[in-house]
């Protein structure tokens, strides 16, 4: 479990002589702190019962409120097999310092330990750009773990909507237009193995000046609506498997439940007139 600040603070003054500072109210055991190096073997004892350190991320980036950072002790070989773990919140810009508690008895000397760290903020997970080994084979039980930002749900959806956008070439594509009143609409699709992957429909209500028009496209996997692109606005709307929204970007602002759920019903209309279009299998 995570010492608390104080203790964390008296402890790196023992071993690397730096400031310590007040510990804000709630005693948070993982504080955010400058950037300065940890004394490595600091500690004469060679094994010892505690592992201290520091957690920063490669790419400096701010972190909100309620993020919450894990540490697990880990056998490389067992990584299921959890010697010491500590949870706690953080906030504030790291980098992080920490204390991590072990029971000496648990370590075999002849194997190698990790420690694995992990930082949630929000829908994005940060993860360790190296292995930090300790306590055996000369790793000593100080130790600077770096992270690296992991691409969010949204924005993997976003990468292959726009991978799926520049496979359309490969597809067999289907087109159609029609008038319904003032309202013009002139849409092509792109089919693989049956199904509707890609749309484009361009609307036009109304004529000459005053015409409203608007171009949007239409991403599919499964027969499911997948992206939602709509060009004049820049709202890109995405959902997964499920059906949770989770990708929602505009130029003005996030869209609004309602209107995501519009902008799935759109989807889901040019879903149907594209299947209307799809050759039939032989």
């Amino acid at each position: 479990m995570f010492k608390s600040v104080a203790t964390a603070l008296a402890a790196l003054v023992v071993l690397g002589g730096c400031n310590s500072s007040t510990p804000p109210a709630g005693n948070a055991s993982v504080t955010a702190a400058p950037a300065q190096p940890v004394p490595a073997n600091a500690t004469t004892d060679p094994l010892g019962t505690t592992i201290s350190g520091n957690v920063a991320l490669r790419e400096p980036m701010a972190i909100g409120a309620g993020a919450r950072l894990e540490l697990k002790l880990v056998d490389v070989a067992q990584p299921d097999v959890v010697i010491a773990e500590a949870n706690e919140n953080v906030s504030g810009q790291p980098p992080y310092r920490f204390t991590l508690n072990f029971d000496p008895m648990r370590i075999d000397r002849t194997k190698t330990y990790v420690v694995n760290a992990l930082l949630f903020d929000g829908d994005r997970r940060f993860v360790p750009a190296l292995q930090a080994p300790v306590l055996t084979h000369g790793a000593g039980s100080t130790i600077d773990i770096t992270l690296n930002a992991e691409a969010t749900p949204g924005e993997k959806l976003k990468e292959d909507f726009g991978k799926l956008k520049a496979q359309i070439g490969g597809m067999t594509r289907i087109q159609d237009a029609f008038l319904d009143g003032d309202l013009s609409v002139a849409w092509d699709g792109f089919v693989s193995n049956g199904q509707v992957r890609f749309m484009r429909v361009n609307t036009e209500l109304g004529e000459g000046e005053t015409a409203q028009r608007s171009n949007a496209e239409y991403a599919f996997l499964d027969d499911k609506p997948m992206v939602v692109f709509k060009k004049g606005t820049g709202t890109r709307v995405g959902w997964d498997a499920e059906g949770n929204l989770i990708l929602n970007e505009r130029n003005s602002g996030p869209v609004s439940e309602d209107e995501a759920k519009s902008l799935h019903n759109d989807a889901l209309k040019a879903l149907a007139m594209g299947k209307t279009k799809v050759p039939k299998r032989k």
